[in-house]
């Protein structure tokens, strides 16, 4: 009894304990009274409206060492997009090849590994699409990188496909070719069958295209296929050398595309008749290199520089401590399936950048910052949001003349971003690259300038005393 009489005595103790201490309190403000007027930093916020019109982007980087692109959709919003892919492939064996004399081609085809899809109605994931292959007259090369597109003199435009094949979605994608084709390959030399690229130099690549949907129809199917495990079996005859009185022989040899080479990916959109520099009410956009939502940055500047004006702040003097895009967009007959499968999970602005070769598009540098959501979709708030603080810092400070001279490094293209996480080489840790996303067709429409909801520019800011 006296042991438990003290434990229950200790335990109240403890308790009273705790309960005072908990009853301090703490004054969190003591100090403030100190520090001159002239030291202390004020948080203000204020809202501006985002201008956005739409805009196809000049050119976008077209070579891809992973994903090839192949298909054609039409839709009422945008017109007919195609999407093509031209590919190097090439024999190499690590031993000497003999195969022979008097080879004779006893057909030949090629398969290729499907990757994806994307389609605007789910009934047409097998959809009958008709694909044709031709030979190049170049090697694909990083000279394609800024190309969207081939010149007519870089095809031979007689297809090379047994009559064309009709594919209808499935895991591979297996094309008869002409037996002609096969013989002219089993023309290689030694030099050609043993060096990928004497073999790449003399037949040069392959470009494979869809025929669109039926005109006055709407639909497709966009299908991203993979080089890897991708190869054309030549199956022939031939006369062994290496015995005398031998009889013939049969074998197949695979030709693989290339994988130490990029894949040309060339696409066509026939939206940017679409393109308006007009306020609306809705800006529908799409993926790859469609049409995209742009911000002039003179109008970006402009409005800036009327919210300063309205304040009497000086621009040198104001803190941009973090400054939030946000682009609501339309839910009517929107549903979460719909969302899931056909918007972009990101739209981040993307600037335009020249290097010795053309021009490029990169997210802006302000996705790297920390806790950015690289312009994530929100679907229960139903909008895009990302941090673009440094960017506006910079539109503040500089002047209406200096962004006009360097107006590419200031305007934004609103587009999808890629992202690849690796392993640093030296430490444990993880880094994270973004890049536009090009192997992915999305659709999507937001709210304009003139919807009551419009795109916004939320800014926290504070202002330097001298």
């Amino acid at each position: 009894m006296h042991s438990r009489f003290s434990a229950v005595v200790l335990s109240a103790a403890i308790f009273a304990t705790f309960f005072f201490t908990s009853c301090i309190e703490i004054d969190k403000t003591l100090g403030v009274d100190n520090i001159p007027d002239e030291y202390a930093l004020k948080l203000s916020t204020v809202e501006l409206p985002l201008p956005l019109q739409t805009r196809m982007m000049d050119s976008v980087q077209a070579l891809s060492t992973e994903t090839a692109l192949l298909g054609a959709i039409r839709t009422p919003e945008f017109g007919l997009t195609t999407s093509s892919f031209a590919t190097n492939y090439a024999y190499f064996s690590l031993q000497k090849a003999n195969l022979g004399r008097d080879r004779k081609i006893k057909n030949i085809y090629l398969t290729i590994r499907k990757s994806g899809s994307n389609v605007m109605d789910e009934s047409q994931q097998g959809l009958p699409q008709t694909i044709h292959v031709y030979r190049t007259t170049k090697v694909i090369d990083s000279t394609f990188r800024y190309n969207v597109e081939l010149k007519d003199t870089d095809y031979i435009h007689t297809p090379i496909d047994s009559g064309g094949v009709i594919y209808t979605g499935g895991d591979t994608l297996r094309i008869w070719l002409k037996k002609s084709f096969g013989q002219l390959l089993l023309s290689a030399t030694d030099l050609e069958l043993d060096s990928a690229s004497h073999f790449m130099n003399r037949f040069k690549g392959l470009l494979f295209t869809c025929e669109p949907p039926a005109e006055g129809t709407y639909g497709g199917r966009l299908n991203a296929f993979s080089n890897a495990e991708s190869f054309i079996y030549l199956n022939f005859s031939f006369q062994p050398t290496w015995q005398a009185g031998l009889a013939r022989k049969d074998t197949t040899i695979l030709i693989p595309f290339a994988s130490n080479t990029s894949i040309l990916n060339i696409s066509t959109y026939e939206s940017k008749s679409h393109e308006s520099s007009a306020d609306k009410e809705y800006i529908n956009v799409e993926g790859l290199g469609g049409l995209k939502a742009y911000t002039d940055p003179i109008k970006l500047k402009n409005i800036i520089n009327n919210w300063l004006a309205s304040e009497g702040l000086d621009p040198k003097k104001v803190l941009i401590c973090k400054a939030t895009y946000t682009l609501p967009f339309v839910t009517d007959n929107s549903t979460v399936d719909f969302i899931n499968k056909y918007f972009p999970a990101s739209l981040y602005p993307h600037s335009r950048n020249k290097d010795a070769v053309g021009f490029s598009y990169n997210p802006l540098n302000d996705i790297y910052s920390d806790n950015n959501y690289a312009g994530n979709i929100n679907r229960s708030l139903s909008c895009f949001t990302g941090d673009i603080s440094s960017t506006i810092q910079s539109l503040v400070n500089n002047s209406t003349e200096d962004i006009q001279a360097n107006w590419k490094k200031y305007a934004m293209w609103f587009s999808a971003v890629s992202s690849q996480t690796n392993n640093s080489y030296y430490s444990s840790n993880t880094f994270t690259t973004f890049s536009l996303q090009r192997d992915s067709y999305s659709i999507a429409k937001l709210n304009g300038p003139l919807h009551s909801n419009y795109p916004k520019l939320s800014i926290v800011y504070t202002v330097m005393n001298d």
